[in-house]
């Protein structure tokens, strides 16, 4: 994951094989197409990095994004993969944001969490357990 790309994973569980919609990107503008599809899913998996006690801008700007459609946001399964450079007190700290989003949805239930602590160089996670937990979350989804 670089620096100007995030992950919102949007899975219809009746039609798993559609899924919505497997990333934002900054400059995407599609974004009609996008909410359609979010208030279509069952599951909603985020994935960002953590900057200075926060989720990325990317990140906050797909939540912003989705203010069109804030009162029919629906229910939703939602799995959490963060990243930082320091500890987890500093993800803990960061969560207001994608918290908040979520307690807009009419029904949410958070099914995993994953915190990859002292990533701050790209790559260093690999080889880490944090890639094989997320690799056995995708069974739940």
């Amino acid at each position: 994951m670089n620096s100007d790309f995030v992950i919102v994973l949007l899975v219809n569980k009746t039609f798993p094989i559609e899924i919505a919609f497997t990333g934002f990107h900054a400059t995407f503008n599609d974004m009609a197409d996008v909410l359609k599809k979010f208030i279509n899913a069952d599951v909603l998996v985020l994935a960002t990095l953590v900057y200075f006690y926060g989720i990325c801008a990317q990140m906050k700007t797909f939540i912003d994004r989705t203010y069109p459609i804030w009162q029919h946001l629906g229910e939703k399964e939602v799995y959490y993969i963060v990243s930082a450079g320091l500890d987890e007190n500093i993800i803990k700290r960061s969560l207001g944001d994608l918290d908040g989003f979520v307690e807009h949805f009419d029904k949410y239930e958070i099914m995993g969490r994953i915190y990859a602590t002292d990533v701050m160089d790209a790559g260093k996670v690999f080889g880490t357990p944090v890639m094989d937990m997320t690799y056995q979350m995708r069974y739940n989804v």
